[in-house]
């Protein structure tokens, strides 16, 4: 691997076990925000660096494997704290799932239960000691040397803390491009006011609808009022994941915004798409120097991809040229419409 990593990742690691809509089981295997992030970059560009915190016996397991694919670890350390990282889902629909009553879904499709996973609640109360995913925070001395001279850096969902304290920092190294993924911590309207002192100056923020339809609830009524104020907070771009389907571009200095379609597959499992999402953008915009509604739309692609296996394995299996055909068949459905078009 290079000395230098020219895109970090940073976020949550975690290990997952997935039951998707199909019914087939993955067990125990490498996931979380910034995996899934990561992998959407490798699709596109290799290596990329993770930042994150793991627990003892994380990379015994997986290190070797996850390094092997293209993930440089140097900014994966262990957590003083063990971590709450053991999380399972049951896949539903193309959009839902659940994460308790894990020994009646193994019972019923005559699976066998892992003992590390019989006493597994995600509504259980953990010892004071553990933390929790959105308890870890990072902070500039978590990033290594070789990591300072990154052209960009992608925050994955995390705290505000951790989005916010490591940015002066950064920028200080001179890193040239900084990307944030919201997390619905802080997408509230208690936290409204924070969020544009977090967003100022900040090149692409990533949301949903449903995170800034919570965030302004109590202040507006019309969706189109809530993204033009969101507009206003001082990020350069906004790429918007719609609650139904596809995505928004807005961006600072233009009324116009993109509509960018969804590819459309048979979902078999959405857990990690907008992370996909992400960090297939993040390695587009940064390598490949394409228009940022291109990188919107080649990244759309990278998420369909996700949601039609489980896992980062499924996402990396995939072959480039699935990527251009898919790529090719969008290109004619990129829209532009104005703010005035949302009255919802």
């Amino acid at each position: 691997m290079p000395n230098n990593i020219d895109t970090i990742v940073c976020g949550l690691i975690q290990r997952e076990t997935i039951i998707n809509c199909n019914d087939r089981l993955s067990l125990d295997r490498p996931g979380g925000h910034a995996l899934y992030s990561a992998s959407g970059y490798l699709l596109y560009d290799k290596p990329v660096g993770i930042v994150a915190k793991v627990n003892n016996g994380f990379l015994d397991l997986f290190g070797h494997d996850l390094q092997k694919k293209g993930f440089d670890l140097k900014g994966v350390s262990l957590s003083s704290r063990p971590i709450n990282i053991q999380q399972y889902y049951r896949i539903t629909s193309h959009n839902e799932w659940e994460t308790t009553n894990i020994k009646r879904h193994f019972f019923e499709l005559g699976y066998d239960l892992p003992k590390f996973l019989l006493h597994h609640n995600s509504h259980a109360k953990y010892d004071s000691s553990c933390l929790q995913g959105d308890d870890i925070h990072l902070l500039s001395s978590d990033f290594p040397v070789n990591y300072q001279k990154a052209q960009t850096v992608l925050f994955t969902p995390m705290s505000y803390i951790s989005h916010s304290a490591c940015i002066p920092f950064l920028r200080t190294c001179g890193v040239k491009t900084i990307m944030i993924c919201s997390s619905p911590t802080y997408m509230t309207p208690p936290q409204l006011p924070r969020i544009p002192a977090l967003l100022r100056g900040i090149d692409f923020f990533f949301t949903t609808e449903k995170e800034i339809r919570t965030l302004f609830r109590s202040r507006y009524d019309h969706y189109s009022d809530m993204l033009t104020v969101l507009k206003r907070f001082g990020a350069s771009n906004y790429v918007i994941k719609n609650q139904e389907t596809g995505y928004l571009l807005l961006q600072m200095d233009s009324s116009q915004i993109y509509r960018i379609p969804d590819f459309d597959v048979v979902v078999v499992d959405p857990i990690g798409e907008f992370d996909c999402f992400c960090g297939a953008f993040a390695a587009i915009y940064t390598k490949h120097q394409f228009s940022v509604e291109q990188c919107a739309l080649q990244a759309s692609i990278a998420a369909s991809i996700c949601r039609e296996g489980s896992g980062i394995d499924y996402v990396l299996e995939n072959h480039p040229a699935l990527l251009r055909m898919r790529a090719h068949i969008l290109q004619d459905q990129l829209k532009q419409c104005s703010l005035a078009s949302f009255d919802n």
